[in-house]
């Protein structure tokens, strides 16, 4: 159907392009014909709505007849009044979060070069562009055709109450921020446990004779591709001559490194294949910088080891598709700075990321998102993906991309972990499942249909899923249901044995599980009925599941591992619950604890799991998820459920103690009292406490560079409490005090970044588009004085309304300037990358 609908509308393209000979056409109606200009006339913040005008516009020379024409988008905040609509326009909520359609009837045609404006109450406002109309496009005669979308907010009333940052306020929040001398920075991140500089600096090799280790022999072809990946130095194994020595030290704990760049060699000592990663690593970086700022190499010894055995990132390539090169850039990012866990989230509702041998519907439709006539032969669309899906809405890991990406981890120093979801967020996957039923039975091969089928079609449970789906949940009162999950892990286990790579862990994902689902399957009750079950329950029964997949792990000597949702009661308080349910699992599944809220009560859940016996790892939503956005600025990318995270909030948070900073504390109204009756973490639970892992849901991510901005500098701020070992500050009882040493050490790592590490990842990587915050600025007796996030930075502006670029006139220090001109004030990077810019009121 998708293809039918493209080359009809291409026809149409060509004939109109061909009789007008006007234009420079191609086959994609979205640029600058059809248009959509999605015009907010007010923010009412205490009402929770907007007034708002859906401003269609139609220059092509197509006529959209009354009746046959549809507008289609997704918007993550802004529900319609369907009371406030005109006559002769309907709107429909499809599924999700949220793909709906405006149909107009027969009075409502919009002809070549016409324009029609519906004017409408939203419930929910839009406080951040992201959060508004994406991926909209026009079904005419069930052609679907994408079109431009410009929102137009500025102007409406009531926007000053979105309390957007200002410039002022951004210069009150960098205090005490201030550029150090580079003597007083550090040459690698995360910061190295113990680090002697000698001040003094040595000639850069021109070829290095390698002494490797006999010890390490077996790894002898990953540390020379490491070498030629890392480096652009000739290498040899002339050992007679060497000038670089690799020496096993089975005294030192694992992942651990001594590195020495000396007078005339460079020695790296470690008792693991990681620790020699982690060596170069650091080696790589001191280089890297040393050719940035034109110096020689210093001459510096380095004792280095991890604070927790679990560092990872998390990335959902469900939500928006991130091929193999991007995969492989972001792990060579982690392994940088020293992660050493991955998690791949390859399913959720909107996509299925993975090829699986003899399932070829979890590709050819979970896989696919766009518009569909009957929804069943694609996917809808979803966070913007639009008619066709785009580049990534879109796309999926063959076997062979899969296998690759476990194998370059393994030499990086990384282990892959797979997080297929399973039974909640699994909409892909029932929908893939159920085209593939209909295909059998259309060729009346019920048996094969019914194999791995993963619904109970006469199920009438009502629920809506945190994402807003009311059908992604698989149905567990099925046989084929766990033939389905077992033919996925058996495959992907064939996957890791083909890399050569051990499959340790394997994570079903399962968090947000509704409430009310299978309350109303006849499947259901049909299975709890039978007394050979003897399950009374919705809650036997889900633990019934969770067994069953156990075993199929276990069979495989896999460990499994989840979110923490499978261990908490499942109730009417959906993601608020804190109960942790009876049935522990023989404590040998390992939950990711993810739900910490201020304020929430959630905050020390993964105390209490750890103290009970479970091996954990902290997720903090609200210290260490890399799309929840930092403040309330408009064009910020991600989302704020679990609060508004700051770089500094990621920095400072303890894992060990999250109430430890005061200054947290204060933000978010936490009480002495509040914490009086938190669980806390005691010597028992420390043992099982294996680690932090960093998150990175992609919702919003709809390119690669929104991908680099939210990753970037989020990961190397996590990789500093991942590996370093507790800071001193967070120690100190008096909140003055702490608040004094923590700033102290925030402004030395913030100029880490600013003055060395931002221009490392401009080195070692092509065309990253990191993060760069705007400035903050105040005007103060005719003179601007600017800050910035992170000092080293570099800043320009202008003054006749521009925005500014790597030209414009550069801030360098307070100056006098003329108050009746419009200021605009930018960041760049040393290689004139800019930031988003802002204006000085």
């Amino acid at each position: 159907m998708r293809n039918t609908i493209r080359k009809k509308g291409e026809i149409k393209i060509l004939i109109f392009c061909f009789i007008l000979g006007l234009w420079s056409c191609d086959s994609d109606l979205s640029k600058g014909i059809l248009k959509l200009i999605y015009e907010v006339e007010s923010f009412d913040r205490e009402k929770g709505k907007m007034r708002v005008n859906f401003n269609i516009e139609n220059n092509t020379s197509e006529s959209f007849k009354g009746g046959n024409w549809e507008l289609h988008w997704n918007q993550l905040r802004g529900f319609i009044d369907s009371k406030t609509l005109p006559d002769g326009v309907n709107f429909e909520w499809v599924n999700g979060e949220h793909y709906f359609v405006l149909s107009f009837g027969k009075e409502w045609s919009l002809n070549p070069g016409e324009k029609i404006t519906i004017s409408v109450t939203q419930s929910g406002i839009m406080d951040r562009l992201a959060m508004g109309p994406v991926g909209a496009f026009i079904v005419n005669n069930k052609n679907a055709y994408d079109i431009e979308t410009e929102i137009v907010w500025e102007n409406a009333e009531g926007v000053d109450g979105l309390e957007i940052p200002s410039a002022e306020k951004r210069y009150s929040e960098y205090e005490g921020l201030y550029q150090l001398h580079k003597k007083d920075i550090e040459w690698v991140v995360p910061t190295p446990d113990k680090i002697k500089m000698s001040g003094k600096f040595r000639k850069k090799d021109t070829k290095w004779n390698l002494d490797l280790d006999k010890d390490f022999s077996m790894q002898k072809n990953d540390i020379n591709t490491l070498f030629d990946s890392f480096f652009s130095l000739p290498v040899t194994d002339t050992k007679n001559e060497a000038n670089f020595f690799i020496k096993h030290d089975k005294g030192l704990p694992n992942e651990s490194y001594k590195l020495s760049v000396e007078n005339a060699e460079i020695l790296i000592y470690s008792s693991s294949y990681s620790g020699v990663v982690f060596a170069l690593q650091s080696l790589r970086q001191i280089i890297n910088i040393s050719e940035t700022e034109g110096s020689d190499w210093p001459i510096i010894k380095i004792n280095d080891k991890p604070r927790y055995g679990y560092r990872g990132f998390m990335l959902d390539i469900a939500r928006h598709f991130h091929d193999v090169k991007k995969i492989k850039e972001v792990l060579d990012i982690m392994s940088l700075f020293k992660l050493n866990y991955f998690d791949l989230r390859l399913t959720d509702d909107e996509g299925w990321r993975l090829e699986i041998p003899g399932l070829p519907e979890l590709t050819s439709i979970g896989s696919n998102r766009g518009y569909s006539s009957n929804q069943k032969n694609t996917l809808i669309p979803a966070y913007g993906s639009g008619a066709t899906g785009k580049v990534k809405g879109n796309g999926y890991l063959s076997k062979q991309d899969f296998i690759s990406i476990i194998q370059y981890a393994k030499r990086l120093g990384i282990k892959v972990m797979p997080q297929i979801s399973f039974p909640s967020h699994a909409r892909a996957a029932i929908k893939a499942m159920e085209a593939r039923h209909e295909k059998y039975m259309l060729n009346g091969n019920e048996s094969a249909a019914n194999e791995f089928y993963l619904s109970d079609p006469e199920d009438q449970s009502e629920y809506r899923s945190a994402q807003r789906y009311n059908d992604n949940v698989i149905c567990i009162c099925r046989e084929s249901s766990y033939r389905f999950i077992e033919k996925v892990i058996d495959e992907v286990a064939a996957m890791y044995k083909e890399a050569g790579v051990d499959l340790e862990r394997f994570s079903i994902g399962a968090d947000e599980l509704p409430y009310g689902v299978w309350t109303k399957s006849p499947k259901c009750d049909d299975f709890m009925s039978k007394k050979e079950n003897a399950i009374k329950n919705l809650d036997q029964l889900y633990n019934h599941s969770l067994k069953r997949l156990k075993s199929i792990f276990d069979r495989n000597n896999i460990k499994m591992a989840a979110w923490e949702d499978i261990l908490l009661n499942h109730s009417n308080k959906a993601q608020s619950e804190t109960k942790i349910k009876q049935e522990k699992f023989d404590f040998d599944v390992i939950p990711y604890v993810w739900n910490n809220t201020w304020g929430d009560g959630r905050e020390d859940m993964i105390y209490k799991f750890a103290n009970l016996g479970f091996k954990t790892v902290m997720s903090n939503s609200s210290a260490f998820y890399f799309d929840m956005t930092d403040d309330k600025d408009m064009e910020n990318y991600g989302l704020n459920w679990s609060g508004y995270v700051s770089y500094r909030d990621a920095w400072g948070t303890d894992p060990d103690n999250v109430f430890g900073n005061y200054s947290l504390n204060q933000k978010h109204n936490i009480t002495k009292n509040y914490i009086a009756n938190k669980e806390k973490l005691n010597s028992e639970g420390r043992k099982n406490f294996l680690g932090i892992q960093s998150q990175l849901w992609s919702e919003t991510v709809r390119s690669n560079s929104i991908l680099d901005e939210l990753l970037l500098p989020n990961l190397i701020i996590f990789s500093e409490r991942a590996w370093v070992s507790q800071p001193k500050w967070i120690l100190e009882n008096d909140p003055v005090q702490q608040e004094k040493k923590l700033l102290i050490e925030w402004n030395k790592f913030t100029n880490t970044i600013g003055q060395r590490t931002l221009h490392l990842l401009n080195y070692t990587f092509n065309n990253l588009k990191f993060d760069l915050p705007k400035p903050g600025a105040i005007i103060k007796n005719d003179t601007l004085s600017v800050r910035v996030q992170f000092p080293g930075s570099i800043v320009r502006y202008t003054t006749d309304g521009t925005t500014p670029n790597k030209n414009s006139v550069l801030y360098e220090k307070p100056i006098k300037i003329d108050t009746s001109k419009s200021m605009i004030l930018r960041t760049f990077d040393n290689q004139g990358y800019g930031g988003r810019s802002i204006k000085i009121k």
